[in-house]
């Protein structure tokens, strides 16, 4: 048996920049250890399954090759545009409002067509954040980052644990040139008050730089991930977004930004965030950014 794949560059115009995702377009057949195993052989950071939904306009699964995610910011995107591109969606000019149904629930999505192709796409997540002002000191991010503590000392922010699906420890730095510097040192953090946060990951950001058009550089690192790695931020996005609106900048809602990621290892991933409105402590939040096709082929079963 052959299926249909594509390969999409999300968070970016350009071909080889942004995030890779894999997207299998009809999942029907498989099996989830088929899933699981077709994910491995992509060794990408994350692998898409569309199947038919009853409850929306397609179901998607997303896995890796280690397991399924009950949900993924750069998957959703690569889904949406994927489906808009080969014709999947019966699309009109301008903005295209549907439900993609996931394993946490149905996803409020968007897409806008210019002359018959896919421009933006977007879609709509919730949180919950929940906060804590216990945080290493500026020494002690300075040993685990391995940069000076002064590039802590950041007007208007200071860093903050954050916890939506999981928890962040987020943290403001003075440039982007000290963002590209830091190296995680896993034995500082040990020593550290990181630990006893939970936080496993720390998002990293800097304000808007000369070169670049987007408001923040954003990175993490942690114990969980590599010291090369340079991991997608959309997941992280919902916690950093809850985490601006707690200073005054971004208090009053609703609000827009431009995160950037990858910039420094040479993927600029730009995410365009919505922050709509925070009722009773629940942030609305709209994700959005552009993709591109990277590659077409099959895979035989």
């Amino acid at each position: 048996m052959a299926i249909k794949f594509y390969t999409v560059d999300v968070f970016t115009k350009k071909r080889f920049e942004g995030a890779q995702i894999a997207v299998v377009p009809d999942a029907t057949d498989l099996t989830e250890q088929q899933m699981l195993s077709i994910a491995e052989e992509f060794n990408l950071w994350r692998t898409v399954f569309i199947t038919p939904s009853d409850k929306a306009k397609k179901k998607i699964r997303i896995f890796n090759g280690k397991r399924e995610f009950e949900f993924g910011g750069h998957p959703t995107i690569a889904a949406i545009y994927t489906l808009a591109k080969t014709g999947e969606l019966a699309l009109k000019e301008g903005e295209n409002q549907f439900t993609l149904e996931e394993v946490n629930g149905s996803v409020e999505c968007m897409v806008k067509v210019e002359n018959g192709e896919p421009v933006f796409n977007q879609f709509t997540t919730k949180a919950q954040p929940e906060f804590d002002r216990f945080t290493p000191s500026a020494e002690e991010l300075g040993e685990m980052l391995s940069i000076e503590s002064y590039h802590f000392n950041v007007n208007g922010f200071t860093p903050l644990l954050v916890a939506t699906h999981m928890p962040y420890l987020v943290v403001p730095v003075d440039s982007f040139e000290s963002l590209k510097a830091a190296r995680f040192n896993y034995d500082a953090w040990a020593r550290s008050a990181a630990p006893a946060t939970c936080a496993n990951a720390i998002l990293l950001f800097s304000g808007k730089s000369a070169f670049s058009t987007s408001d923040f550089h954003c990175r993490l690192v942690g114990p969980v991930f590599g010291i090369h790695e340079d991991p997608p931020i959309g997941a992280a996005i919902p916690a950093f977004s809850g985490y601006l609106n707690q200073f005054p900048i971004y208090s009053e809602l609703p609000a827009k930004y431009v995160a950037e990621r990858g910039a420094h290892q040479g993927r600029r991933s730009y995410l365009h965030v919505d922050l709509v409105s925070n009722v009773e402590g629940e942030l609305t939040v709209k994700i959005g950014g552009n993709a591109i096709l990277s590659s077409e082929g099959q895979l035989f079963i």
